[in-house]
């Protein structure tokens, strides 16, 4: 049930402006902090080298430790410090650098993971095949060629362990294992597209974590308006083969905006991705706005068989934006955490700042939306906005399965 709750919206208000005021040592004026104090970690999971002969080649593998980054070091001062409005400290949406002549940069795309080796040996020339798997026998792993003995991997899972061994002709070393940073966000690095990440790799109020690998947002893979494709052949190559996308969700286009998706008619990744036109209204309260859009997006979350699926509007930012945030909220992720994911958009070159504004902005924030409903936590709050627009209970439950069971 809806409660149209004037009080709680000053009181959420209040409770996030107090936080900003922390965020600035308790003043109300002046220039916020340019360094944060970092959160304290907690290092967990596998990691070991590999040092043996095989087939004549006498291999080292070296051990790449338990915390291993993802995030480029800007992202990872962000992510690491506690106060989570003060986005603008790191980037702002264009991140323009006058000194290089650059008036806008793309600072969303991850850092690799760096894998070198020595293969004692291996004769000049040798074509090596790295092989990173999640499984310790090596099951589906991915694999990478090179000439090199070093060789940089994008888009790995956060929080996971990894096994990884080096081929070098019939020669194969034994595996060595590392395991990446839990710290989302996982941001992944498509070639022709702005603003990408994956909607799991989130801790949650049940202990469990948001599943990775099932749905993915982002920004447009054409232009708007003339629908010329901007994905590059190697970022469809990502998509498909990479994260293995079978249905595309696009927010472009609603009444306010009819031609803004290009009037195209299937994905910009080719015939074997579902493509679903669901054009959103922005200007305004998103969730009044969009009813009928939000139950079709969220019946499609409901079908197992879509997945993966990546759901974008322009610039992967406003109308994606509250969709991630309802969807995270109804599986339980950490508020502190909706808004970093939120706020993490401005790493990309999505023409302008965004801000805390964007969640708790009396008749339109994302969190503010949320809190017209009734419930104990926001996850109860989301499930009730959810029923609200006609998304069944059955359709809700069993995406919190999808994701968390």
């Amino acid at each position: 049930m809806k409660k149209l709750h004037i009080f709680g919206a000053f009181a959420l208000a209040a409770v996030f402006a107090l936080c900003s005021a922390c965020a600035r040592g308790g003043q109300t004026g002046g220039d916020p902090p340019k360094e944060d104090p970092p959160m304290e970690e907690e290092e967990k999971g596998i990691s070991s080298g590999f040092t043996g002969t095989a087939g004549g080649v006498a291999f080292t593998l070296p051990d790449l430790g338990t915390e291993v980054s993802l995030h480029t070091q800007l992202q990872s001062k962000y992510l690491k410090s506690k106060y989570v409005a003060l986005i603008s400290n790191y980037a702002d949406g264009v991140n323009a650098d006058p000194a290089a002549g650059l008036d806008h940069r793309e600072l969303s795309h991850p850092a690799p993971v760096n894998f070198t080796w020595t293969a004692a040996g291996a004769p000049a020339g040798t074509e090596y095949t790295l092989s990173v798997s999640e499984n310790a026998d090596m099951g589906t792993p991915w694999t990478f060629k090179t000439e090199e003995t070093s060789y940089s991997v994008y888009n790995l899972k956060v929080g996971t362990s990894y096994y990884w061994t080096v081929a070098a002709g019939e020669a194969v070393s034994g595996a060595a294992s590392f395991t990446t940073e839990g710290r989302g966000p996982r941001n992944l690095y498509v070639d022709g597209v702005a603003n990408v990440r994956d909607m799991g790799g989130w801790a949650t109020e049940s202990g469990k974590t948001v599943k990775q690998g099932l749905l993915f947002r982002c920004g447009r893979l054409n232009e708007n308006y003339t629908g010329k494709i901007t994905v590059t052949e190697a970022g469809i190559d990502t998509m498909l083969n990479t994260l293995g996308v079978k249905t595309e969700i696009d927010l472009r286009g609603g009444e306010n905006d009819p031609s803004e998706y290009g009037n195209v008619e299937r994905s910009m990744l080719g015939d074997s991705v579902a493509y679903h036109h669901i054009g959103m209204n922005w200007d305004g309260n998103i969730f009044d706005l969009n009813p009928h859009q939000l139950k079709e997006i969220f019946t499609i979350f409901a079908d197992e068989a879509s997945y993966p699926i990546i759901f974008h509007c322009s610039i992967g930012t406003d109308r994606t934006g509250f969709v991630a945030y309802l969807l995270n909220a109804l599986l339980g992720v950490d508020e502190n955490d909706l808004a970093r994911d939120y706020l993490f958009s401005n790493f990309a070159y999505i023409q302008g700042a965004r801000e805390m504004s964007g969640i708790t902005k009396a008749g339109k924030g994302f969190n503010w939306i949320i809190n017209q409903y009734e419930g104990e936590k926001l996850s109860d709050k989301a499930r009730a906005a959810l029923l609200d627009i006609g998304v069944t209970a059955a359709q809700v439950d069993k995406i919190v399965s999808i994701f968390l069971g």
